[in-house]
């Protein structure tokens, strides 16, 4: 009786160390929104903010060296009537929509880091990249100028 009252007591404790460990991993592999933007925000500084500024208002340290100044990204849905293009934006990103200041067709800026990959490791480079893209615009999404 005695070894069936510790058997049970020690399968609740692993019950509720594995549920301890399932949530723990599950905040690590399903971030919140806040991790999602905070993360967006970083990629969205290390690829755009030179030229578009850490604001994103068009304003970055090499934009007066550029010949067309560069978009102010925080009017993006101000310009689509309310509504943020969010497909449009990462058609642009991804080099789907070719906007000459992001460079060529042949040699677009960022198609390297956002657009398809079809390397080795393609699947899970995917997901990452994906994942990197859908947070910086978020981000965008999120600095938008409101009426």
């Amino acid at each position: 009786m005695l070894r069936a009252v510790l058997a049970c007591g020690m399968g609740l404790l692993a019950i509720a160390g594995c549920e301890r460990q399932r949530d723990r991993l599950q905040q690590e592999i399903i971030p919140t929104r806040e991790q999602l933007l905070r993360e967006g925000q970083r990629t969205y500084e290390r690829a755009c903010s030179s030229c578009h500024g850490l604001d994103g208002r068009g304003d970055g340290p090499v934009a007066s060296t550029l010949k067309v100044r560069p978009t102010n990204l925080t009017l993006l849905a101000k310009r689509n009537g309310g509504v943020f293009p969010r497909d449009r934006v990462t058609a642009i990103v991804t080099g789907d929509i070719p906007l000459s200041a992001h460079g060529t067709a042949e040699m677009p800026v960022w198609r390297l880091r956002f657009g398809p990959t079809s390397s080795g490791a393609a699947a899970t480079a995917a997901l990452r990249t994906r994942r990197w893209l859908n947070g910086m615009v978020d981000y965008l999404e999120s600095i938008q100028e409101r009426s």
